[in-house]
């Protein structure tokens, strides 16, 4: 602690007196109480006593005679003899006392108290000491600064290796603190506690009942803290500085420093990362004052003062709130069991509805994400942009998978966008869901994810992989590069040759040959896509926001965040569609038309089937055409290969054209399944000089323009916004603020040191005026439309879900391939394989007999 008040014994004129020094503290301002006095005390005694540099308290002289000038004298002449020899022995023996614990505590690597804080014979530091109470003394007025007083006292502690700790505060009538009392961290005895073996053990501080204190006391009538009673011997070594940082002490994180962690923590930021932040601002991890466990800590505290009521009730209020700012145009819909916990929730906003409009025409359906604190299937319904980006239709919670939830699922969200039902589908091979879209999206067609079937051609046929180095590249021909389903049919034969014709899971896939091999769903448009990757590639996003603690509440905000940068992304993209210029390759007629419609993703993927058109040689079908002209048929066919393959390798592609009305199709049918003309078709187009690309061609949902709703509104209007700023919203914005005038403080120390006392002196005055009442909808109140009368839903149970969790990682039937298998397990007493001898049946049985017969 600092020097203050020390009751020393001293020799009165008449007897042993205790009297008081008051000592002055370099951090807490002291202003010593006035000696006591009798009518007997000489008034020139009076004056040496009353000496700004030396205060005594309750010394009086029993000098009966005043009145006489040479026992006046001799009275002041022994007073002052007195007390130069008492403070001669008292700061010798303190010295004395100092130097023996240096010592100590250099033999043993610990740091000691400051000389200048102790040494009170030292003039200079007395004056610097006397001057900093001075100037502190118009800092740390009134009761309010109490903060300030505790602020110097852990500084002065940790600058001396030691931990300070607050073990009482006094109270007045009026609940104001006038005293407070500061111990060394290891004040106390150490208790005992009884072990458990089923509790957690941890390792505690343990107690030297060390002596250091210090109480100060308010003195209301001089309007500043007095430090009234103070021991600074410790009985403990103390810890170095450069380990003060892991000293156990009581470690608070202001009010600015949990705005910005909650701040970084929204942003997606991590909470190392986040320690990492603050350490920068602070010049260094160990000069922060706490730890990454106290932003955790934090971030819990956050939650636990929204969980006040129910996690589903506070996201339904945030969606309620979000729906009121945007005049009533979010759709939700939520169903709850018979004990009122939330089952299933679907919300759409606005810009979601806006986008299915123009983009509705195909959609990927996934509920493999489960990363929250139910862990209930989270469920995007995700399509494709005409910047071929991914973007959300809206969101889905559900309980469990089964095919009447699946059902409410589909049913209510096609409610939300104006029961207009997608043209295609596309999910994972589940049962239940292709059940329910069946009954609820009759005239959708529905594909399934090819990656994932792929995914378990190596588990499902590892025998035949390993047996049949030819049967890998024949399944893979069979099914990616047939054109057609006759070719599919015809090339299907392969299953005879590796005698497959028995395989029950090949067999299963067969029959649903329609919804993934590429010969046949190439006849339904599916916007390039033929799996749920859109849907997975929201998941991972997820990822960065949200844990397996995350509640609804915040899962829902991160699933608005989500909504927001794919909106972002749309704009940034509509921009450089618009106004950039893209670079041209061929510099032909087709090549400027398509850069002056299609976007610029799709430019790219145009002007790469116009480049490898040119690598095609095209020639008239005089066959098929007369054939044609038989029929009556107005289409010329065509036949496109490469010329540089091998005739017996080479892919011929049929492409019929009518050049009046420049109709055509091609075998390969990209056309169709993709929205844009291919290789082929160019090829021909270039071959009949067509200079720009027929309308019949030209796919609405890939132009620079497809995002508009009739032609005139575009789906990315901004949401309509609170006018009432939020606590958070108030520190982003000052933070704003800040930035540029904190970049223009430090160009100078000039400007740095104006700014700091600018900082200094204003503070305090901000610090008094009033707070007002900010409605902040992060805390537990009701959104504004949440009627009060309403049952409150209460929180989910755990789902569980198909399948079970991997404790280890899942290996891909690959990895096994070729690995020795382990040999069954061998009986070691009958020699029968699949048991041990534990369980070996012949063993007990014989046990059994012998026990029998040594009973009779």
């Amino acid at each position: 602690m600092v020097p203050g008040p020390r009751k020393v014994s001293a020799v009165g004129l008449d007897g042993p007196r205790k009297i008081s020094a008051v000592g002055c503290c370099p951090l807490i301002p002291s202003i010593p109480t006035a000696p006591h006095f009798t009518t007997k005390t000489p008034k020139f005694c009076r004056k040496i006593l009353l000496s700004p540099s030396l205060h005594f308290r309750r010394f009086s002289s029993r000098t009966s005679s005043c009145f006489v000038n040479s026992r006046y004298i001799s009275c002041v002449k022994f007073l002052i003899f007195m007390a130069d020899k008492l403070f001669a022995r008292m700061f010798r023996h303190k010295r004395q006392n100092e130097k023996k614990e240096a010592i100590d505590y250099r033999n043993e690597q610990f740091i000691n108290l400051d000389d200048d804080l102790v040494d009170v014979e030292d003039e200079s530091d007395g004056n610097e000491v006397e001057n900093e109470v001075e100037n502190d003394s118009d800092n740390v007025e009134g009761e309010d600064e109490i903060d300030n007083v505790e602020d110097a006292n852990l500084a002065y502690a940790l600058r001396n290796g030691f931990a300070i700790k607050i073990q009482a505060s006094h109270r007045n009538k009026d609940n104001e603190i006038y005293g407070r009392l500061y111990v060394c961290r290891l004040y106390g005895k150490s208790v005992v506690a009884e072990s458990s073996q089923n509790k957690r053990r941890r390792e505690v501080l343990p107690k030297s009942e060390c002596k250091v204190r210090m109480y100060v006391n308010y003195q209301k009538k001089k309007r500043h803290w007095e430090v009234t009673s103070l021991e600074l011997v410790h009985n403990h070594g103390l810890v170095s500085p450069s380990k003060m940082n892991l000293v156990q002490r009581e470690r608070h994180v202001n009010t600015a420093t949990r705005s910005l962690i909650k701040t970084l923590y929204g942003s997606g930021v991590r909470n190392c990362q986040v320690m990492n932040v603050i350490g920068n601002i602070h010049g260094g991890n160990d000069k922060v004052g706490f730890n990454v466990q106290h932003v955790w800590n934090v971030l819990r505290d956050e939650r636990m003062k929204r969980f006040e009521i129910s996690d589903a009730q506070a996201g339904l209020d945030l969606l309620h709130r979000l729906n009121e700012e945007s005049g009533s145009k979010y759709f939700i819909r939520t169903e709850v069991d018979e004990e009122n916990r939330l089952k299933c929730l679907v919300w759409i906003d606005p810009r979601c509805i806006m986008a299915y409009q123009n983009f509705g025409d195909v959609m990927a359906f996934d509920t493999t994400y489960r990363t929250n604190r139910y862990a209930m299937p989270f469920v995007p319904f995700t399509g494709v942009s005409h910047h071929y980006q991914s973007v959300i239709f809206g969101f889905a919670l559900m309980r469990d998978e089964h095919a009447s939830t699946f059902e409410w699922i589909l049913r209510t969200w096609l409610e939300g966008v104006g029961n207009n039902p997608p043209l295609t589908i596309i999910t994972d091979q589940d049962q239940a869901m292709a059940s329910a879209i069946a009954v609820v999206l009759p005239n959708t067609t529905h594909l399934l994810c090819s990656w994932h079937i792929s995914q378990k051609f190596p588990e499902k046929l590892a025998h035949y992989y390993s047996a049949f180095p030819e049967f890998k590249t024949d399944f893979n021909n069979c099914i990616y590069k047939s054109l057609t389903e006759c070719v599919f049919e015809a090339m299907a034969s392969f299953v005879e040759k590796y005698h497959l014709q028995d395989h029950k899971w090949l067999k299963g896939l067969y029959k649903l040959k329609h919804k993934w091999i590429p010969a046949y769903t190439r006849n339904k448009f599916s916007a390039f896509q033929n799996s749920t990757s859109r849907s997975e590639g929201m998941n991972s996003f997820f990822d960065k926001y949200v844990s397996s603690a995350t509640g609804l509440k915040e899962f829902i905000e991160n699933a608005q965040k989500a909504l927001a940068r794919q909106f972002m992304r749309e704009k940034e993209e509509d921009y450089v569609t618009i106004n950039l210029k893209r670079p041209m390759k061929l510099h032909t007629t087709l090549e400027y038309h398509a850069s002056c419609i299609y976007t610029k993703e799709m430019f790219r993927r145009f002007q790469d089937e116009l480049v490898e058109s040119s690598k095609y040689f095209v020639e008239k079908d005089r066959r098929a055409s007369e054939e044609g002209e038989r029929m009556g048929d107005v289409y010329t066919y065509y036949s496109c290969y490469r010329p540089m393959s091998e005739p017996t390798r080479r892919n011929v592609y049929f492409v019929a054209f009518e050049k009046a009305s420049s109709l055509g199709m091609c075998t390969c049918r990209m056309l169709k399944h993709s929205g844009l003309p291919c290789r082929h078709l160019l090829a021909v187009f270039t071959k009949k000089r067509v200079s720009e690309i027929p309308p019949y061609y030209i796919n609405r949902r890939w132009t620079m323009h497809a995002n508009r709703v009739d032609g005139v509104l575009p789906y990315n209007l901004d949401v309509g916004q609170s006018h009432e700023m939020t606590s958070t919203d108030r520190f982003n914005s000052m933070t704003m603020l800040t930035m540029s005038f904190c970049q223009s403080s430090i160009a100078s120390k000039e400007r740095y040191d104006y700014v700091v006392g600018v900082m200094n002196r204003e503070i305090p005055i901000l610090e008094k005026m009033s707070v007002d009442g900010i409605k902040s909808y992060e805390s537990n109140s009701q959104a504004p439309n949440a009627s009060a009368h309403e049952e409150t839903i209460l929180d989910p149970i755990m789902s569980q879900t198909k399948g079970r969790k991997k404790d280890v990682r899942f290996k891909s039937p690959i990895e096994s391939i070729g690995k020795k298998e382990m040999p069954p397990r061998r009986c070691t007493y009958c020699q029968m394989e699949g048991h041990d001898k534990r369980k070996c049946a012949s063993r007990l049985e014989d046990l059994k007999n012998v026990q029998e017969s040594q009973y009779n």
